[in-house]
C-alpha cells in the first residue's frame, strides 16, 4: 500500500508523516543533483544548491536515449527554456535549430554554443562523448559572455577520465530511417483531367481530348501518355547507417584519461544511384571522430588538462543539389514524360527539362570533405602559498576547420516523345545530348579560431557563515576566415563574485566589458553588469523538515549583448550607376553610385534581462523548478527606410533603434524513485515565451491593424477569407470588389477590413502566430526498469504555432506547370462541390487565391512521440560468468514515431518541398570490459 501511495504523490506536496512511511525505499538520485556544481563556463562553477541563475542541465544519461548523426537532435524536450526545432531544409541530415527563450530580436537569434569552454559547433560531436549540456538563460550567467550572451548560452561538456581501473566500452548501432508524410500526388490520368479543368476555369481550351484521356487511363502508350509515380521512382523506402564507438576511460593518482574513436556512416533514400561505373550518386555521409581528454596532476598544486579532437567527414551527393531534385519531385506531373523512353533515353519536354531520375542518376557526383581539429590546454595553479583559496588559471585553444569540394559532373541527355493518333506515327526528338564528365574542385569554408584566457580565482569560507568565490578574467578570441572582411576579434575583461551568508543568503555580482572588431572604430567597447540574489528558505529553522531537501527563491537582473554583424555595415555601399557619354565619339560608359548610406553611431544590441525563480527538491525524489522572465532588447539594428523619403534616391542606412520585449514562464518537474527492484521516473517541462515589437522604424501605414509594431516577431499578415464565390452573379452583385486579380467563380472571397468596398493591400490583418518558433513548447517523459528490462518514452509538443501552406503542387496546383496533390484535387471547388475547402483549379494562376490569407495559414501545433526505447541490461551475476565482460546492454529505439497535429498530409515541421523528415529506428548493443 505504501508503494502505491508513492506513485500517487508525484508532483504534489505530502506531509512529513507520509514521507516518513516511505522514505526507506526511495532512491536519492534527485537529492544528489542538489549536491552537484552548476557550470557557468569560463572556469566558474558553484554548488547547485547556491545557484542564483536560471540554468538547466541535461546529463549524459538523459542524452543517451536518443540516436542522431547531429548532436543538436539529442536535446528535444530536455532543457526547459530551449526550443529545439527540427529543420526542414533540403539537406537530408540537418541538425536542429536551437533557440533559448524564444525570439527576442529581429536579427540573429541563435544562442552562443561552447564546447569545453570554447565557441565550437555542437553537431561535430558524437552523442556518446558528451557528459552534459547546460543552458544559461538569465543575466547573471549570460552577462559573463558580454557581447555574445544576449541570445543565451549553451555549454557542452565532454567526458573526462576518472581515477579507476581501465574501462573499455564498445557500442554498435544499426540505424534505419523511413520518410515521413510524403505527399500523395495524382496519377497521369487525373492530372490530365485536372489540367483540362484548370484551363476551362480560365476560359481556355482544354489540352487533352477524349482519346488522350483514354490513353492515360489505360496506360497503353507509356512513352506518350505516361503515368510515373516520381516519388516511388526516385526514393527508396529506407535509409541505412552504422555507428561504431570504442572508448577507454580510467586513470590513477597523477593521470586520468578519456579517449574515444567513433565512426558512423549514413546512406540515403535516393534511387537509382548505381547506374554509373566507378561511383555512386547516393546521399552518403561518413564521419570519423577521435578524442583524447587528459587530466594531469603535475604537482600537488598544479593541474593540467589537455584536450584533442579530430573530425574527418565526407559527404556524397548527385551532381545536382538536393534542393533541385526535390523541387522536381514535387513539381513534375506524372503524365508529363516517362522516366526513360523505350530508347533508354531520359524523358523530357520543351516545358519540363527537370527529369528527377536524370538529376539523380545522370549528372555525375559531387563530394565534400571536411577536416576539423580542436586542441586546447588548461593550466590551474594553486596559489595557497600566497593565501589559501587563491588559484591562477590559463587556457589556450587553436581550432582549425576546412572543407574541400571535388565534383565530376555532367548534364543528362533527354528527348521528347509524341504520337499522332490518326496515323500512328511516333516521333522522338532529342532536346539535349548527354554531356561528358567534367572534373572540378574548390575550397569551401576555412577558418582558424584562436582563444586565450587568463584568470585569478579566490574561494574561501569563514566560520561557516561566509563563503566567497571571486574571479578576475581576461580573454581574447580571434577567428580568421577565408572570406574577405569575415575575420573577427573580441576581448573580454570580467570581474565576478559569488557570496553566501549562513548557507542561505546568496549574492552574485558580475561586471564584464567586451571589445569587438565588428563594431565601429572608436565605439567598440560594451559594458555588461549583472546582479543575482538567492534565499534558501529550507535552511531557515522554521521551515526545516525531514522531507524538504531544498526550497529556494532567486532573482536576477543584468545586461548582455549581441553584435553578430557584417563588418561593412558602417561603410557606405557603392553599386552600378547610370551610364554617361564621354569623348569625341560620344561613347557611353558605365558609372558607379552610392547605393546605401553607412550606419552612423553603430553599436551592439543590449538585452536587459530580469528573472524570478523558485527551486524545490523534496523527499529526495521530487524536483520542481519554475521561472518567470522578462527580456527588454534595445539598440537592435533595423531597416530605416520607413523613416526616410525615397526622394533621396539612395537606400537608407540601418539604425540601432529597434526594441523588442520578450517575456514568459518555464516549469520543469521531475520524479525519480525506486521500489525494490523496480525503478521509475517521470518528468514534464513547459515553457511559454511571447514577444512584442516595440520599435522597428516601421513605415507609415494608414490603419492600426496593418502595423507590425505591437505585434510579435514573424507575425503573419494576410487577407481574411469569408467564403468562395459560387457564380458570376454573386461576384457582380457584391458591393465589395476585389482588385488583386481577375475574380472568377470558385475564387476566394475576402473581408473588407477598412470599409472602402475595395479588397487591396490595405485589407491585410494579423493571422495566426509566427512560423519560426512556437510560443508554447512542452514535453513529458516516462521511464521504468525491472530487473534489467526497461523502457523510456519522450513526448514533445508545441502550441501557438503557424505555418503558411504554399508548397508547390500540394497547395499550389497547376500554376507554374506544377502537378496536383490528391488532397487538393479531392477538396477543390467545382459547381458540384460548392462547399469545398480549396478554391478552383487554375492553370494561369491567381493572385487572388494564391496569396497569404487565412485559408493557407494553418495551425501547426503538434505533439510527437520523439523517442521510444526498450532495452535489457544484463545482471551483474550473469556478467561475472562471462569475465572480462562487465556490462552488456541491448536496446531498440525509435524516434519521431507519431505526430498528432492538424496538418494531416505534411509534417508541421516540414511544410515545404524538400527532403522529407525521417522516422528513425536504431538497434544496438553496448558492452563494457
Amino acid at each position: 500500500m505504501r508503494n502505491y501511495i508513492k506513485l500517487l504523490i508525484i508532483g504534489t506536496l505530502c506531509s512529513s508523516t507520509a514521507w516518513a512511511q516511505v522514505s526507506d525505499s526511495i532512491s536519492d538520485k534527485t537529492g544528489d543533483e542538489m549536491a552537484k556544481r552548476v557550470e557557468y563556463g569560463r572556469g566558474i562553477s558553484y554548488d547547485a544548491k547556491e545557484n542564483t541563475a536560471a540554468t538547466a542541465v541535461a546529463t549524459a544519461d538523459e542524452l543517451s536515449h536518443r540516436t542522431s548523426v547531429n548532436a543538436s537532435n539529442l536535446l528535444y524536450g530536455l532543457l526547459p527554456g530551449v526550443q529545439v526545432l527540427q529543420n526542414a531544409n533540403n539537406a537530408w541530415n540537418d541538425g536542429a535549430s536551437l533557440l533559448v527563450r524564444g525570439m527576442g530580436t529581429m536579427s540573429t537569434k541563435s544562442p552562443l554554443i561552447l564546447v569545453d569552454g570554447f565557441e565550437r559547433p555542437l553537431d561535430y560531436l558524437n552523442s556518446s562523448e558528451i557528459e552534459s549540456v547546460t543552458v544559461l538563460k538569465d543575466a547573471v550567467s549570460a552577462s559573463l559572455y558580454g557581447i555574445k550572451g544576449a541570445n543565451g548560452v549553451i555549454l557542452v561538456k565532454t567526458k573526462r577520465g576518472v581515477e579507476s581501473a581501465p574501462e573499455i566500452d564498445f557500442s554498435y548501432q544499426f540505424n534505419m530511417g523511413t520518410p515521413r508524410r510524403l505527399p500523395d500526388l495524382v496519377d497521369g490520368y487525373t492530372y490530365a483531367r485536372a489540367l483540362n479543368e484548370g484551363l476551362e476555369n480560365d476560359g481556355l481550351q482544354p489540352r487533352y481530348d477524349a482519346k488522350a484521356l483514354k490513353a492515360f487511363q489505360e496506360g497503353t502508350y507509356p512513352d506518350f501518355y505516361p503515368n510515373v509515380d516520381w516519388m516511388n521512382e526516385a526514393l527508396r523506402d529506407h535509409s541505412y547507417g552504422d555507428n561504431v564507438t570504442f572508448s577507454a576511460r580510467g586513470g590513477g593518482k597523477y593521470v586520468k584519461y578519456y579517449s574515444q574513436l567513433n565512426f558512423l556512416d549514413e546512406r540515403g533514400i535516393l534511387q537509382p544511384t548505381d547506374l554509373n561505373d566507378g561511383y555512386s550518386t547516393q546521399f552518403k555521409y561518413s564521419r570519423l571522430n577521435i578524442r583524447t581528454n587528459l587530466d594531469i596532476k603535475v604537482s600537488s598544486s598544479t593541474q593540467l588538462k589537455l584536450n584533442m579532437f579530430g573530425n574527418f567527414s565526407e559527404h556524397n551527393r548527385p551532381g545536382t543539389e538536393a534542393s533541385t531534385i526535390f523541387d522536381a519531385l514535387y513539381k513534375v506531373p506524372s503524365g508529363a514524360f516517362p522516366a526513360k523512353t523505350k530508347n533508354n533515353v531520359y524523358g523530357g519536354t520543351t516545358t519540363y527539362a527537370n527529369n528527377p531520375i536524370g538529376y539523380i542518376a545522370g549528372t555525375g557526383y559531387a563530394r565534400s570533405q571536411g577536416r576539423v581539429l580542436y586542441a586546447d590546454m588548461e593550466l590551474t595553479q594553486s596559489l595557497d602559498f600566497i593565501t589559501k583559496g587563491l588559484t591562477f588559471g590559463a587556457r589556450i585553444s587553436l581550432d582549425n576547420y576546412a572543407t574541400y569540394w571535388d565534383s565530376n559532373t555532367k548534364s543528362f541527355g533527354y528527348e521528347s516523345a509524341a504520337m499522332d493518333f490518326e496515323t500512328g506515327e511516333e516521333t522522338y526528338k532529342t532536346l539535349r545530348n548527354e554531356g561528358t564528365l567534367s572534373f572540378g574542385s574548390s575550397v569551401g569554408d576555412v577558418s582558424n579560431h584562436f582563444n586565450l584566457e587568463a584568470r585569478v580565482n579566490y574561494e574561501h569560507s569563514w566560520k561557516e557563515d561566509h563563503k566567497l568565490n571571486a574571479t578576475l578574467m581576461y580573454s581574447m578570441d580571434k577567428n580568421t576566415q577565408k572570406e574577405r572582411n569575415e575575420s573577427t576579434a573580441f576581448i573580454d575583461a570580467i570581474a565576478q563574485a559569488h557570496y553566501v551568508y549562513k548557507n542561505r543568503y546568496m549574492l552574485d555580482a558580475s561586471f564584464s566589458g567586451t571589445a569587438a572588431s565588428v563594431l565601429e572604430p572608436g565605439n567598440r567597447w560594451g559594458i555588461f553588469p549583472a546582479v543575482g540574489l538567492g534565499w534558501i528558505l529550507s535552511e531557515e529553522n522554521y521551515l526545516k523538515r525531514n522531507w524538504l531537501n531544498l526550497l529556494k527563491v532567486r532573482a536576477s537582473y543584468g545586461i548582455a549583448g549581441r553584435a553578430n554583424y557584417d563588418m561593412n555595415l558602417f561603410n557606405s555601399v557603392y553599386g552600378v550607376g547610370s551610364g554617361y557619354y564621354f569623348k569625341d565619339n560620344i561613347t557611353s560608359l558605365g558609372g558607379m553610385k552610392e547605393s546605401r548610406l553607412g550606419v552612423t553611431g553603430f553599436t551592439y544590441e543590449k538585452s536587459h534581462k530580469v528573472n524570478f525563480g523558485v527551486d524545490l527538491v523534496a523527499w529526495n525524489c521530487l524536483s520542481v523548478t519554475a521561472d518567470a522572465f522578462y527580456d527588454h532588447r534595445t539598440d537592435i539594428l533595423v531597416d530605416a527606410s520607413g523613416t526616410m523619403s525615397t526622394v533621396l534616391g539612395i537606400a537608407a542606412p540601418k539604425q540601432n533603434t529597434g526594441v523588442v520585449d520578450n517575456y514568459g514562464v518555464e516549469l520543469a518537474v521531475k520524479w525519480n524513485d525506486r521500489i525494490g527492484d523496480f525503478t521509475y521516473q517521470a518528468g514534464a517541462m513547459f515553457s511559454y515565451s511571447k514577444n512584442e515589437i516595440v520599435e522597428m522604424n516601421e513605415q507609415y501605414r494608414p490603419y492600426e491593424y496593418l502595423k507590425r509594431t505591437g505585434k510579435s516577431l514573424g507575425q503573419i499578415f494576410g487577407y481574411e477569407v469569408e467564403g468562395i464565390y459560387q457564380n458570376q452573379k454573386e461576384i457582380d452583385d457584391r458591393e465589395v470588389k476585389q482588385y488583386l486579380s481577375e475574380v472568377r467563380p470558385g475564387d476566394l472571397m475576402f473581408k473588407d477590413q477598412n470599409g472602402d468596398n475595395r479588397i487591396d493591400e490595405y485589407d491585410q490583418v494579423a493571422l495566426g502566430y509566427n512560423s519560426t518558433c512556437p510560443e508554447i513548447y512542452y514535453s513529458f517523459d516516462l521511464g521504468a526498469e525491472y530487473k534489467g528490462l526497461g523502457f523510456y518514452a519522450l513526448f514533445q509538443g508545441a502550441g501557438n504555432y503557424s505555418k503558411v501552406l504554399n508548397v508547390n503542387s500540394v497547395y499550389r496546383p497547376l500554376v507554374s506547370n506544377n502537378t496536383v496533390s490528391t488532397h487538393y484535387y479531392e477538396n477543390r471547388w467545382t459547381k458540384e462541390n460548392p462547399n469545398a475547402l480549396y478554391p478552383r483549379l487554375t492553370y494561369s494562376g491567381s493572385n487572388n487565391n494564391y496569396n497569404t490569407n487565412s485559408l493557407w495559414v494553418a495551425d501547426a501545433s503538434f505533439l510527437k512521440l520523439r523517442t521510444l526505447e526498450v532495452y535489457y541490461q544484463f545482471s551483474p551475476k550473469v556478467m561475472k560468468k562471462v569475465s572480462p565482460l562487465r556490462n552488456a546492454r541491448l536496446f531498440a529505439r525509435a524516434h519521431d514515431l507519431f505526430s498528432w497535429d492538424k496538418i494531416d498530409i505534411m509534417d508541421p515541421e516540414a511544410v515545404k518541398a524538400g527532403h522529407p523528415l525521417m522516422t528513425q529506428y536504431t538497434f544496438g548493443v553496448n558492452l563494457t570490459f
